[in-house]
């Protein structure tokens, strides 16, 4: 369980995030939505340590994450950036990254590592590509690899900024309903999107910010019947009932 407790956070000027209270809760899909700037990645980047807070504090399971060591927060938090170095390694080696927080100096990897690298790229789907080059891959593949160094990371809260960008329709779906899937685990899983539409279809709960400040938190169909969306993003939203659910769209 982690809890935000009025963070702030920026980068030496304006604050980009402004005391934001939010928690992440196990089993669930929680989607950060805003417009560009708003500070969705800066938060995310503060829930994993990569940015520390200029105030307010990040509890992870009742402790102060600034009490842990990096070693320590990665075993409980993955995160994975909207952009990414690609390493002239094969896939099976990139997954192998996602186990480092559990390795000591020199890192060298155990039988239970390669296992949890093999586990990983079957459950992303990506077991067939381990022994090829990330950067021969495609953008679907490469996203896959990601997904399952992530998973071989083995946290219990799982965040992902635009993890849909350069995705076709396709594996945006597949990306998406696999989150659910990992939450269906019992993870948490953080997302920041900008498809309003594909965010409110996937997600248990979204989380609405504006300017750096936390307007609304709700069910999807909280978020929608509220109007914030419309208000936040200029943009008309509608929706049509169907059979596997509420489908939305931009009117």
């Amino acid at each position: 369980m982690i809890q935000l407790e009025h963070i702030s956070a920026g980068y030496g000027g304006p604050l980009v995030v402004q005391d934001v209270s939010l928690d992440l809760k196990a089993g669930e899909v929680l989607v950060l939505l805003g417009p560009n700037g708003c500070g969705k990645s800066t938060l995310l980047k503060v829930i994993a340590g990569l940015q520390p807070p200029a105030g307010g504090q990040v509890l992870v399971d009742g402790q102060p994450a600034a009490r842990l060591t990096r070693r320590q927060l990665a075993q409980k938090v993955t995160y994975l950036p909207q952009s990414r170095s690609v390493p002239n390694i094969t896939a099976y080696r990139m997954v192998l990254h996602g186990r480092f927080p559990y390795l000591s100096y020199p890192r060298r990897y155990r039988p239970e590592d390669h296992a949890a690298a093999r586990r990983a790229l079957e459950q992303a789907d990506a077991w067939e590509l381990a022994r090829l080059p990330v950067q021969t891959l495609s953008g679907g593949q490469r996203q896959k690899v990601y997904l399952a160094m992530a998973l071989a990371q083995d946290t219990q809260t799982i965040l992902m900024d635009e993890p849909t960008t350069y995705l076709d329709i396709q594996h945006q779906l597949d990306l998406l309903a696999f989150s659910q899937a990992l939450a269906r685990e019992g993870r948490a899983v953080v997302l920041v999107l900008h498809d309003l539409c594909l965010a409110l279809r996937f997600a248990h709960r979204g989380a609405v910010m504006e300017e750096g400040r936390l307007l609304q938190t709700g069910t999807p169909e909280e978020l929608f019947s509220s109007g914030i969306l419309a208000e936040t993003f200029r943009t008309p939203l509608n929706r049509i009932r169907t059979e596997g659910g509420w489908r939305y769209y931009y009117d």
